[in-house]
């Protein structure tokens, strides 16, 4: 995504001017109305871009957006009237470091060119032929390793369920290779996932891979402008589904002593399956707060800016230890999932059933406030931009690896992910799945005589 004024549709431009004029009349704040021109910006540009290339990039983008500009701007707009999470600096305080903060991220993002996203789909489908029964074969047995490790967190849990994220790989490669053969074995997965997800009342993780299924499967089949907006619109159906029962759900399983399973789903589900219900102000009020990473970064802000307690690099330096030192060599490391830095720095305090995390720019402005909103936003930006260039790397040994994309970045991206989360996730992602790079890279390559002779035998090339 580039926002290169001469690259830019007409039609774009077009609807991005009516846009600006439309809301430029509602709106009477100039920095509300600047971070609802970059959101509509960003969606404009995914819808208009599905068909060319994969839109990994634009959801990222997207997803720091509702969470940093449309969230916060709803809230100063009607936090006064609905129950929204309240917002604890003034609005030109907040957008003075959430917009150039989102600038920045986006500079990191595209800091380095990179064409992992323009997924060459037929060499793609080439590997994928040579490989289908290993391919597999996989995603049977990452799967039966998702579903056998559900044990408490530890390290060999955590390399167990990046294996597991393999079935996402492996099931999307058989899609792309055959749409019509091949459509069960992500509907499988993602059938599966929904079922863990309805039965544990969390459903961010099934949400965010149906939304990656959906944008690789639209580089692949290239819907029409119609159908991309049927689809859209279901999804956020889905989103909004999924909020209306969440609360009474985890009330009834979690506090009220009913068993977690599909029977309390159903219970609960037709008794929230209405229009008021679930496209209702209520509703949307709710998705509001759950989007809204904002309010804790305000109260950070808030916080902060009362204490003056800024910590340079030691957080980061907490972050690093955790994630790269065995426990071992750093027995007093913080642990996963911990509230300590949370609690501290947040101006919240949240026990050990509830999770949330601080969020880039909230580290950044515990670190060296303003400019270290600036500064984390271009680092986290820079971060996954080398991530890319990594994943293209793989790529040129086969196209095939561009799906190592996903499991290396499908937490880290969130944007409530801990900034502990996003380095223990990448680092420890990298070495294996480069390391599996490593052991299949001759299986496919396209370059191997062996694999060369194979495509020859099936008439996918030339003998020449």
């Amino acid at each position: 995504m580039r926002l290169e004024l001469r690259k830019t549709n007409p039609l774009e431009l077009g609807i991005l001017i009516l846009f600006i004029i439309a809301f430029g009349i509602w709106l009477d704040d100039f920095n509300e109305f600047i971070a609802l021109s970059i959101t509509f910006y960003i969606l404009l540009k995914a819808v208009y871009n599905t068909n060319h290339y994969f839109i990994f990039k634009e959801w990222v983008m997207f997803l720091y957006a509702l969470n940093y500009l449309i969230s916060p701007m709803l809230a100063y707009k009607f936090g006064a009237e609905e129950k929204v999470f309240g917002m604890k600096i003034e609005s030109e305080e907040y957008f003075s470091l959430a917009i150039p903060g989102m600038l920045f991220f986006y500079l990191g993002l595209n800091l380095l060119k990179t064409k992992v996203f323009f997924v060459k789909t037929t060499e793609m489908q080439q590997s994928t032929l040579l490989n289908s029964k290993f391919l597999v074969g996989i995603t049977v047995f990452s799967l039966l390793i998702r579903i056998i490790n559900s044990g408490e967190y530890s390290a060999l849990n955590f390399f167990l369920y990046l294996i597991s994220l393999l079935r996402y790989v492996s099931s999307f490669s058989l899609f792309a290779l055959n749409p019509s053969k091949y459509w069960k074995w992500p509907t499988i997965i993602l059938l599966i996932d929904l079922y863990y997800s309805l039965t544990i009342g969390m459903y961010h993780d099934f949400i965010m891979w149906l939304v990656f299924f959906v944008i690789f499967s639209f580089v692949i089949i290239k819907p029409t402008i119609q159908i991309k907006f049927i689809l859209f619109s279901l999804l956020f159906l889905v989103v909004l589904f999924f909020q209306a029962i969440k609360f009474a759900y985890r009330q009834e399983a979690w506090s009220g002593g009913k068993q977690a399973n599909l029977e309390l789903v159903a219970q609960i589900g037709s008794d929230k399956v209405n229009t008021d219900s679930i496209i209702g102000v209520q509703n949307l009020i709710s998705l509001l707060n759950r989007g809204n990473q904002a309010w804790i970064f305000a109260s950070t802000v808030d916080n902060l800016n009362r204490t003056k307690d800024f910590q340079g690099l030691k957080n980061v330096n907490k972050y690093l230890e955790a994630a790269i030192l065995p426990r071992f060599l750093a027995p007093n490391k913080i642990e996963s999932g911990s509230n300590e830095i949370f609690n501290e720095f947040s101006g919240h305090v949240i026990n050990d059933q509830t999770s949330m995390g601080l969020g880039i720019f909230a580290d950044g402005y515990i670190a060296y406030g303003a400019w270290g909103v600036y500064i984390f936003g271009l680092a986290l930006g820079l971060i996954f931009a080398l991530t890319f260039k990594l994943v293209e790397r793989w790529s040129k040994i086969s196209p095939f690896y561009v799906l190592l994309l996903l499991p290396l970045l499908n937490y880290a991206v969130r944007p409530d992910c801990e900034l502990q989360t996003t380095i223990n996730h990448l680092f420890k992602g990298v070495l294996l799945y480069g390391f599996l790079v490593y052991l299949t890279r001759k299986r496919f390559t396209l370059d191997s005589q062996e694999n060369k002779r194979k495509l020859v035998h099936l008439n996918l090339v030339s003998s020449k």
